[in-house]
């Protein structure tokens, strides 16, 4: 509690005068000390407790990033090389650029690659990304490149397309439309300097005129010579005008030559047709699947199993259309129901009629009856033995006959 210094004044003179009317000084100051201890202590006393004032919450020091990414309307991208020549030029809907300004965000593209100054590549795709100052462009959903140069046309998903390596990569599935060709396959590779379609996985080929499908699990599509190559085994089906089957050719490796309709085989090749009934098996074969006809220069068999007939040679051609075959350099006929055989240099097979013309060197030979017989040129029919061979213009044997 304070006391006013007045007051404080006032009482001490008047103890002080009382001290010495009472001739009791030396009390009177041990009490004024008494009595000044107690007014220090009691203006010592603690001021009214006053609330401290609440100290401002510290402001977070988490700041809101604000977006720094630059977006273009209907913008244009392009990259020249060191000859300032046109490399690629791009046009989008929209340009969004990331923070770091590395990788631009398209959507609605459509982009050309140039040559020489010339258009060599158009694509187009709902969105795409320009990464790697340029030199990677990824192109997602309704992807479609086209090649003017042989008018081809590639559609896919999403491709990863490299302007620098002349290299577009199809990454999630393809399919390649040329004129009288459509290709499928599971993703794939399109060479631009070299105009080159390299595919792989579930590879499906198809033409319409005529009709034909190859299948295989590798293929290079050389799109400026409109050829087709498989590296690996291959199976080539032909169609009729209704779509029905009519031959079927499988091998190791086979190329296709789209404008010649020619499709040549190479290892392990067979050849199975429906109409008519006849397999065949060689080496090496050319296969005009416009024409039916096919050829070989290396040893082939022809098996008609129906007939239980087979005719092995060194080189032969089949024409379906005309049901003929040819064999020659050395030429073995053999019925294995009847049991007998057929020796010659060159053999000529009706399959329709089953009749051969045998020439040159003759040898037929047949177990019942027992009969061995040579001669220049033989005719007649393996199937039920009937056989006539000559001789210098001469019937050796007039007819062998098994009944």
């Amino acid at each position: 509690m304070a006391i006013p210094i007045a007051v404080f004044l006032g009482l001490a003179s008047w103890m002080i005068r009382k001290s010495l009317r009472r001739k009791a000084l030396l009390f009177s100051y041990g009490l004024l000390l008494v009595l000044l201890l107690v007014i220090f202590v009691g203006c010592q006393t603690s001021p009214p407790n006053l609330k401290p004032k609440p100290e401002p919450e510290p402001k977070s020091t988490e700041k809101t990033r604000l977006d720094t990414q630059l977006l273009l309307n209907n913008a244009i991208l392009e990259q020249s090389n060191r000859q300032e020549n046109t490399v690629w030029k791009i046009r989008a809907d929209t340009i969004t650029y990331s923070e770091d300004k590395k990788i631009a965000n398209l959507s609605q593209v459509v982009g050309n690659l140039l040559q020489d100054g010339k258009i060599i590549l158009q694509i187009s795709a709902n969105r795409g990304e320009v990464r790697d100052n340029g030199n990677v462009i990824v192109l997602k959903e309704d992807v479609i490149a086209s090649d003017p140069r042989n008018q081809s046309t590639i559609e896919s998903n999403i491709v990863e397309w490299r302007p620098q390596e002349n290299l577009l990569l199809i990454e999630d599935s393809l399919k390649g439309i040329h004129s009288n060709l459509e290709i499928t396959a599971k993703s794939g590779k399109y060479f631009t300097d070299r105009e080159s379609l390299e595919i792989q996985g579930n590879v499906i080929a198809t033409t319409d005129k005529p009709a034909l499908q190859l299948t295989s699990d590798r293929l290079t599509w050389n799109v400026a010579q409109n050829q087709l190559k498989s590296p690996g085994a291959v199976e080539i089906v032909s169609f009729d005008k209704d779509e029905t089957v009519t031959d079927k050719l499988v091998s190791d490796r086979a190329e296709v030559n789209l404008t010649q309709n020619i499709a040549t085989l190479y290892n392990n090749v067979e050849f199975i047709s429906l109409q008519p009934k006849l397999q065949a098996a060689t080496d090496f074969f050319t296969w005009n699947y416009q024409k039916r006809i096919g050829k070989t220069d290396r040893p082939i068999e022809i098996l008609a199993r129906d007939r239980q007939t087979s005719l092995t040679g060194n080189a032969g051609e089949i024409d379906l259309r005309q049901q003929i075959a040819k064999l020659q350099d050395g030429v073995r006929g053999i019925n294995q129901q009847k049991q007998s055989e057929l020796y010659a240099r060159q053999l000529t097979w009706k399959i329709d009629t089953e009749e051969i013309t045998a020439t040159d060197n003759v040898i037929y030979e047949q177990a019942d009856p027992k009969a061995r017989l040579t001669g220049e040129k033989a005719v007649g029919t393996l199937s039920n033995n009937n056989i006539v061979v000559t001789s210098d213009g001469k019937k050796q044997v007039t007819s062998v006959i098994d009944n």
